[in-house]
């Protein structure tokens, strides 16, 4: 018997009614569930992504049937993408036009598919961060990483020490997090990516950890920027090939080596990446203007 997945942005009444009228005039062709977005649990790891709901992985039905998206419409760029390389069939085919989501889960997704390096992370809505941060602890150890998945250039980051660090987060905040793998980092650098080419290349300051929000240990320390060869070609490509999935043109891309084992880490990729606005300090500007230049011959 086939499986279809209905799922909707809350479990009404009617919609409840939809999924035993299915049921039942099915004619043993298939056998319907009807799951809220809220059920949704996001595993990502490089090269290897689930998308469950209610334990069971998407890619295990035959049909995913959207019935109503209404304020996770975002999300649905991303779960296409999924679905797609799991080849599920999904009603509507329309949702793979709205774009891509830029948010951390959306942008991570993509990433891991395409075997980017990046830390663990699990991904589930606000509403079920409770009842899955269990999951999340024994998966990921302690300490955890919480990214506000909206948020750019570093803000709305917390480290979670405890299990109540959690329910801590949740009263600090309003905002929808991504759960990663705390990384132990050597050193970090972020290179500015334009036009398929690093262009730009900074030594980021060490974080801050001592407090739930995570922040620079300096945060007045001035940029340093370094030669392009500083870093090995792996890192280069990494950011590269991570603007490249994300369709990005211009992006600032953090990448960390771990301490202890050289190991190179996507840290995030910024869409709209700051800059320090004075040419004798920092070589971004000229950067821009070059880029630009090249862009109109």
């Amino acid at each position: 018997m086939k499986k279809i997945l209905v799922l909707v942005d809350r479990l009404s009444l009617s919609k409840k009614k939809l999924t035993r009228f299915l049921n039942k005039n099915s004619s043993n062709l298939y056998q319907a569930d009807l799951r809220s977005f809220s059920d949704l649990f996001f595993e990502i790891k490089t090269g290897k992504v689930k998308i469950k709901a209610r334990g069971v992985d998407l890619s295990k039905y035959d049909l995913v049937f959207v019935r109503r998206a209404g304020k996770y419409v975002r999300y649905m760029g991303a779960i296409s993408k999924y679905l797609d390389f799991k080849k599920v069939k999904f009603i509507d085919p329309a949702f793979r036009e709205i774009g891509m989501s830029m948010d951390k889960a959306s942008s991570a997704i993509r990433l891991a598919i395409k075997k980017i390096p990046m830390p663990d992370s699990y991904f589930c809505f606000r509403s079920s961060v409770v009842k899955n941060k269990e999951k999340i602890i024994l998966s990921l150890g302690l300490p955890i990483i919480a990214k506000a998945i909206n948020s750019q250039r570093n803000k709305n980051i917390f480290i979670l020490k405890s299990s109540l660090d959690f329910d801590k987060l949740l009263k600090r905040s309003k905002k929808e997090f991504i759960f990663q793998k705390f990384i132990d980092i050597e050193s970090e650098y972020r290179l500015l990516v334009m036009g398929g080419k690093v262009v730009v290349l900074e030594q980021k300051s060490v974080r801050n950890y001592k407090k739930i929000k995570v922040e620079y240990l300096d945060p007045d320390e001035p940029s340093v920027f370094l030669k392009l060869d500083t870093v090995c070609q792996e890192i280069n490509k990494i950011a590269i090939k991570s603007t490249s999935i994300l369709n990005l043109d211009i992006a600032g891309v953090d990448i960390a080596i771990e301490k202890g084992t050289n190991k190179n880490f996507l840290i995030e990729v910024n869409k709209g990446p700051g800059i320090v606005p004075d040419a004798k300090t920092s070589p971004e500007l000229k950067a821009f203007s070059d880029y630009l230049k090249s862009v109109l011959k």
